[in-house]
């Protein structure tokens, strides 16, 4: 039952960094375009390489202090950290998320003739990207993860937590597996998902809708962060 709640527990907090769109997913839309759902896998191989190297990293970091983290008194205060650090990130999300939104109703409203699915700012970035990428996706997708400070800032938030949960339930070496496993089929099906997709022309998501939806999924975690506060100060 545990790896059961402890699946449910990464796949939901997942949501949060899989499907928030950034360099990487731009990058995977102007190569999914001409390439299909392979250059979804491709980026994702690249997205997965750097990530793996990272929760290793952050797994041998707490394992390495994990004598002064094993107490109750200490797992409580980690308890509480990880909490503030999710509603945090949650609440920074949010609101970037209605900034972005409402600069594109903005853009909509002065264009109503143009067909829009992320958005034109959305659209100029790819645009942009799309005249400078002169690499592979494979390296694309390691330097556009490597280089994306939101990456880095979910896994020392959300991510820690995980990797915190997977260590004392699993041990390092099973734990670093499981939470990898739970995690990385979520990159590899969305990007190639929404590669395979827009290669075929489709919109990928509306405007609204996608906001709306990330919106859902940090509140979701917002209500995460706030149990793991209270839980472990009661």
């Amino acid at each position: 039952m545990e790896i059961i709640q402890f699946a449910c527990e990464v796949i939901v907090l997942s949501t949060s960094g899989v499907l928030s769109p950034g360099p990487l997913f731009l990058a995977n839309l102007i190569y999914g375009s001409n390439r299909g759902y392979y250059a979804g896998i491709k980026i994702a191989n690249g997205h997965m390489t750097v990530e793996l190297l990272l929760i290793i990293l952050l797994s041998l970091s707490l394992f390495g202090f994990s004598s002064l983290t094993a107490g109750p008194t200490a797992l409580r205060i980690v308890g509480m950290i990880g909490g503030i650090a999710i509603i945090l990130f949650a609440m920074a999300q949010i609101l970037n998320i209605t900034k972005r939104a409402g600069y594109a109703a903005d853009t909509i409203t002065k264009n109503k003739n143009q067909e829009i699915g992320f958005g034109s700012s959305y659209f100029f970035l790819l645009d942009k990207l799309g005249k400078k990428i002169s690499l592979g996706p494979l390296l694309v997708g390691m330097i556009f993860t490597a280089m994306n400070p939101f990456f880095v800032i979910w896994w020392l938030t959300v991510g820690v937590k995980l990797i915190s949960d997977s260590i004392l339930l699993f041990g390092i070496l099973e734990g670093v597996v499981i939470l990898f496993l739970f995690h990385i089929w979520m990159d590899y099906a969305w990007l190639a998902l929404t590669a395979y997709l827009i290669s075929k022309g489709w919109s990928i998501v509306k405007m609204k809708s996608y906001h709306f939806f990330m919106i859902c999924i940090n509140i979701l975690l917002v209500s995460y962060g706030i149990y793991f506060l209270v839980t472990n100060i009661i």
